[in-house]
């Protein structure tokens, strides 16, 4: 029997976390909280209102906070220190695991994959929700400043991004539509902060 889940408290938990991160690893909870949000905007504008999809933007990412000395330095990276950053969806799985949120896991665990199998794990069938997730975990990634490099333009972040889905296959193409007008909305709120 599987333990019902108080998502008023895994939501108060995520927060406190946020906040705790915020603190203590600023460029970290900036990624996890810009992908968490442009998540939550994906799933508002396909009425996805699951609690599990809500938490897993946030949590997908979070396995970098072990692996935060090789992102700092990501410019340089050794083969090997770029295996031990594709593991960051795995450590993140492991984290909400424990915490009893299966769906949450598996979501979070396959935010790295795409349709071709060419992700991470080399998995090409898994939860569309996931898709999201990556859409969102990519598309902030690249519009974001690094250490050693600029933001990528709109253009060129939604078409690195949106790359992978434009064959229908996972998100049909009306939906990729309405994503990339989407993502036109949060890079201009996110120029905004930054």
């Amino acid at each position: 029997m599987e333990m019902e889940i108080d998502y008023v408290y895994e939501e108060k938990f995520l927060q406190e976390l946020l906040v705790s991160l915020r603190l203590f690893n600023p460029i970290l909870y900036s990624k996890i909280n810009r992908t968490g949000k442009l998540n939550t905007m994906i799933g508002e504008i396909f009425e996805i209102r699951d609690p599990d999809f809500y938490l897993a933007g946030y949590y997908a990412n979070l396995g970098l906070s072990a692996l935060s000395k090789f992102v700092e330095n990501s410019a340089h990276l050794s083969k090997e220190q770029v295996e031990q950053i594709k593991r960051h969806p795995t450590l993140s799985y492991e984290f909400v695991l424990q915490k009893g949120l299966n769906k949450v896991a598996d979501y979070v665990y396959y935010h790295h994959e795409l349709p071709d199998g060419s992700g991470y794990n080399g998995i090409d069938n898994y939860p569309k929700e996931s898709a999201y997730i990556n859409i969102a975990d990519t598309f902030e990634g690249l519009i974001s400043p690094k250490p050693y490099r600029p933001p990528h333009t709109f253009r060129e972040a939604v078409s690195i991004t949106l790359k992978p889905y434009r064959d229908g296959m996972l998100v049909p193409k009306n939906e990729l539509r309405e994503i990339e007008k989407l993502l036109y909305t949060f890079y201009n709120q996110t120029l905004e902060s930054l």
